[in-house]
């Protein structure tokens, strides 16, 4: 176990066996190489969460499933490049994708063109882009959030 200051949960004690490496960094913050996923309620993992930086307590990025959200998602990305951090074995994989939180709610965004993909044997993640056309970097996930309790 150790300690981490975090941006939104103050310290928090963190098993170090939740670190995933991510050899190239994330786009926009490369020199970030080690992360956790924080909750803010353990049993609702569909939700929001953050992707915490181990090192540098400021980076601390909102992420969602987006396969939960988005349940027609299917992000095509080539299996060399997944391989690169471990098996390919579907089971193994978590996939996040960032979103973007403003002041105003009706904007918030999350990019389904650039999801992360974590190993979770391997604790080795990659921000990989996904060959989908249809896919954007800021898709507008106020409006999904709608459609999903809509149709509850």
């Amino acid at each position: 176990m150790m300690k981490i200051n975090t941006k939104h949960f103050g310290e928090v004690e963190i098993d170090e066996e939740r670190i995933v490496e991510f050899e190239q960094g994330i786009f926009g913050f490369e020199d970030s190489k080690r992360f956790v996923m924080l909750y803010e309620d353990e049993d609702s993992k569909n939700g929001l969460c953050w992707m915490q930086s181990v090192d540098d307590e400021g980076l601390s990025l909102p992420v969602i499933n987006p396969m939960f959200w988005f349940p027609d998602y299917s992000p095509e990305v080539a299996d060399e490049q997944i391989a690169r951090i471990g098996a390919l074995k579907e089971e193994d994989l978590n996939l996040f994708s960032v979103v973007v939180i403003t002041d105003n709610l009706e904007s918030m965004t999350t990019n389904l063109k650039a999801p992360i993909v974590i190993n979770i044997l391997t604790k080795k993640g990659m921000q990989v882009i996904v060959a989908n056309e249809e896919y954007q970097i800021k898709h507008n996930l106020y409006e999904q959030m709608k459609l999903m309790k809509a149709g509850e």
